[in-house]
């Protein structure tokens, strides 16, 4: 059986830095905000290749 203790170790050290908490929620907003962009452009991309491509 896989013991639960490391779990429990990594909460505690996250909510009890401050600054080790904001620099991963940080992260993980850069990355998830840089996924949407990307993402809308590629989209974008897609409608303009096919918007050209029936003659718009």
């Amino acid at each position: 059986m896989l013991p639960v203790a490391p779990a429990t170790g990594v909460v505690d050290t996250l909510t009890g830095d401050p600054i080790l908490l904001v620099l991963v929620v940080g992260l993980l907003l850069i990355v998830f905000f840089a996924y949407l962009y990307v993402r809308r452009t590629l989209m974008n991309l897609r409608d303009g290749y096919e918007d050209a491509y029936r003659g718009k």
